[in-house]
């Protein structure tokens, strides 16, 4: 970092790609012109190199603000080593979410790209970005939902926590028509949920014990055993258990440890 420099870069060599941000507030871009007009460009943006000229790696948002003051340069750092699209989207994306949030759309598609280009798993990407793995399924659940409801979504008619809940609605005719409710103010995201438990209770069988191991290939697999499982139970269990894991890594707690100390819990 400290060997990084400040270069003042013409305008028009800057290239603003395709970014993480699809979606720009007027307000809070307004606000940030004002800001630079008056106090400056206190953090300069971040390229790299595409030819002849420089395309944006974080601070789109900026390069936009300077060019409306008409600005003749702007202050970059160049990003010497070559990146590939993988880690450009990873930056943007931290960048973003350090910064003024992206929409869980935006973070939807960005982390589905992200996942492509490095062939992270969920996990992977979870550790990289700062995110729970519930939070990172979540996102992801976006990406099978309908383009008119993603669009809602977008616009902010439906919240992204009952979208995720939209997304685990299997009959499409159903998906649509509860989203409607949402719009109408007819249903609650609670609402929704509740209506979502209640229907799975009445399609599931008398409860009975099942177990279903899952294979992960180099002798690796996973095993789970609960009443009547299902894959919304099965991805239940496996995050209520990576959330117990989680709080205990921190303390240096061994598995054998931890494995009894869950056994402990259940007999309580």
């Amino acid at each position: 970092m400290s060997n990084e420099q400040i270069q003042y870069l013409p305008l028009e060599k800057v290239l603003a790609v395709k970014q993480v941000r699809l979606e720009f507030s007027d307000e809070t871009q307004q606000g940030l012109l004002q800001s630079i007009q008056q106090v400056g460009l206190l953090t300069p943006i971040r390229v790299r190199r595409d030819g002849e000229r420089f395309a944006i790696v974080d601070g789109e948002r900026r390069f936009r603000a300077v060019s409306a003051l008409k600005w003749k340069t702007i202050a970059a750092i160049i990003e010497e080593k070559a990146l590939s699209q993988g880690e450009v989207i990873q930056r943007q994306l931290i960048a973003n979410c350090q910064r003024e949030g992206l929409s869980p759309c935006e973070q939807s598609d960005a982390i589905s790209v992200l996942m492509e280009k490095t062939d992270w798993s969920q996990t992977q990407v979870g550790e990289h970005l700062g995110m729970s793995n519930a939070t990172v399924t979540r996102l992801l659940a976006l990406q099978v939902l309908p383009q008119s409801i993603r669009e809602q979504v977008r616009a902010g008619k439906i919240a992204a926590s009952a979208a995720y809940e939209l997304a685990r609605v299997g009959d499409s005719a159903r998906q649509q028509e509860l989203a409607g409710q949402l719009v109408s103010g007819k249903l609650t995201r609670d609402g929704l949920a509740g209506a979502m438990k209640a229907s799975r209770k009445r399609e599931q069988p008398a409860k009975s014990a099942s177990r279903v191991t899952a294979k992960l290939g180099l002798n690796r697999a996973v095993t789970v055993v609960g009443e009547a499982l299902c894959l919304e139970s099965f991805i239940e269990i496996l995050e209520e258990l990576l959330g117990k894991a989680r709080k205990v890594r921190s303390q240096g707690v061994e598995l054998a440890t931890f494995a009894k100390m869950l056994g402990d819990q259940a007999k309580g």
